[in-house]
């Protein structure tokens, strides 16, 4: 009976003393919140990166409305549209997921913004419906007018937005970036100079 438990106590220490196969089990446990803290991380990151990129690209567009080029070239709510998504580089889906804003009044006082609209919800049963935002408020501006620009780009989240907390439209997994410039344009001649192509 003591051989007995003398065997059994030796085989106990040395399979508490095993550790073969530990790193494996270890690396299992930890691998899932390992990998989400991670994609979190990317995640956050390309949404710095959309944000940083949008913030250029409607101050380079907006400094030609200031200037007056681009009311002397005829520009439209749609090439303005065109021409911020240009400065974005191609970055992100920017024909369909940014809304533009150029709103002008006498004062900068008396400029006011409407509320970022919710994203259209896509009808699933419809094979034309889209999801695409609707384009904002446009007005023609003139010289020594003060000028309020406001881009907002619809961000579509790849990971849940329970893990990042990035989502700031609740239910939809979308994250609202908002680029904003004001100035007050140049005194320039009605209506302008359309500069010469190159």
């Amino acid at each position: 009976m003591l051989r007995v438990k003398k065997v059994s106590f030796r085989r106990m220490r040395r399979y508490l003393k095993n550790r073969e196969g530990t790193a494996a089990i270890e690396f299992a446990i930890l691998a899932i919140p390992f990998f989400m803290l991670l994609f979190a991380i990317l995640e956050l990151a390309i949404v710095f990166f959309i944000n940083s990129t949008l913030n250029h690209a409607v101050s380079e567009a907006g400094r030609q409305i200031r200037t007056g080029n681009f009311q002397a070239c005829g520009g439209t709510q749609e090439n303005f549209k065109t021409l911020v998504c240009e400065n974005m580089q191609g970055l992100g889906n920017c024909d369909k997921r940014l809304r533009i804003d150029v709103v002008t009044n006498t004062t900068f006082n008396q400029i006011t913004l409407v509320e970022p609209p919710e994203p259209p919800e896509e009808d699933p049963s419809d094979p034309d419906s889209t999801d695409d935002i609707p384009n904002g408020a446009w007005t023609n501006t003139s010289a020594s007018a003060p000028v309020v620009i406001r881009g907002l780009y619809y961000h579509k989240l790849v990971l849940p937005p329970q893990l990042t907390r990035l989502e700031n439209l609740p239910g939809k997994g979308i994250r609202l970036l908002n680029a904003t410039t004001a100035f007050k344009n140049e005194p320039f001649p009605n209506p302008g100079t359309c500069p010469a192509s190159t």
